[in-house]
């Protein structure tokens, strides 16, 4: 196997750290000077405003963590071995062997969506986990390539930094769930609190939590795809080292892309929560395919409103893309092969 340090991503790794740096001691600010105004509003001492933005990160990466670590449990995906599932077994041992890398735990989703994704801090500790409609449609060579290209990002060590990277936005979005959630006591719409008499005040710090969490949710959304669009292409670099068989892979793209355009909406949705760990975004294909709505009673009137809104949500859409299009990665694994 011709495996050479990949320092585009290297570098691209370094640089997604140092702004990620930079993106969490902005959210602190930030989150720390408008608690402190609000404070200031209420007539509370000036130290209230640390200790809380403090106490209130700690306690949402602390809850953000411990849901990580429970990814491959919430996917459903249970531990398989020789015995049952002799296929991935065999595919899997062959694949790391050449890879050099040790095996990670095989793990199966019994779900109809075809998904592959790695999810582990270390090496040691990863888990690969395939689901049975991804076994279905694909052949031992697609299933090869598939199962590289998650090695892949196992030997290039960019699993850590990818759930790295993404923690400081799953905060975020948390916070912004905090200031906006009906059933919480910090939401702009049901927090009260008394002064100067009797009344009651839409809630400051609600206000604060949602709009200081959905402009650091947006900024650490669009870091997150820039390094995840990167990574995904230095695996499907690492699955022609590895395997020497591009074409497969390009074969296995394929098919994974045309079976979840199939799939209904709803059952996509169920898998966006790994989807920036899968081989193939659910995201990217949610709505491929659907027909553009028309009005009048000939249905010959174009949703003028609507169709501006679907390019809208297509320009900041594509800032937000975790994964490059199919047809890119295909065009690029098809300039590799004539590269072999």
């Amino acid at each position: 196997m011709d495996w050479s340090p990949d320092w585009n991503l290297r570098v691209r790794m370094a640089l997604a750290i140092a702004l990620l740096l930079v993106l969490a001691a902005g959210f602190v600010g930030v989150l720390t000077a408008i608690l402190a105004a609000v404070s200031g509003l209420l007539g509370l001492p000036s130290f209230v405003a640390p200790v809380l933005a403090t106490f209130l990160l700690v306690g949402l990466t602390i809850l953000e963590l411990r849901q990580r670590d429970h990814v491959v449990r919430e996917s459903g995906a249970v531990d398989v071995d020789a015995s049952t599932a002799p296929r991935l077994h065999r595919i899997a041992t062959n694949v790391a062997q050449q890879a050099d890398v040790q095996l990670p735990t095989l793990a199966v989703a019994k779900t109809e969506t075809p998904e592959a994704f790695t999810a582990g801090f270390r090496p040691s500790t990863t888990t690969l986990v395939v689901s049975t409609g991804l076994l279905k449609i694909l052949d031992d060579g697609e299933l090869r390539a598939v199962v590289a290209h998650e090695l892949a990002h196992v030997k290039n060590r960019d699993v850590a930094v990818m759930t790295a990277v993404s923690l400081p936005t799953a905060v975020a979005e948390r916070l912004y769930e905090l200031g906006t959630s009906p059933s919480d006591e910090l939401t702009l719409e049901n927090w009260e609190y008394r002064a100067s008499g009797e009344r009651e005040s839409k809630s400051l710090v609600g206000f604060a939590a949602a709009t200081v969490g959905l402009l650091f949710a947006f900024v650490g959304r669009v870091l997150v795809a820039v390094f995840s669009r990167a990574r995904e292409l230095a695996a499907d670099r690492g699955v022609v080292a590895i395997t020497g068989d591009p074409a497969a892979l390009a074969s296995g793209l394929t098919e994974i892309e045309g079976r979840l355009r199939d799939r209904p909406s709803e059952d996509l949705r169920t898998a966006t929560s790994v989807s920036a760990f899968s081989i193939v975004s659910p995201e990217s294909v949610d709505e491929v395919g659907t027909e553009p709505i028309r009005l009048g009673a000939d249905g010959q009137t174009a949703a003028t409103y609507h169709h501006r809104w679907r390019r809208i949500q297509a320009f900041v859409g594509q800032y937000l893309q975790t994964h490059p299009p199919v047809a890119e990665r295909r065009e690029r694994l098809k300039e590799l092969a004539h590269g072999q």
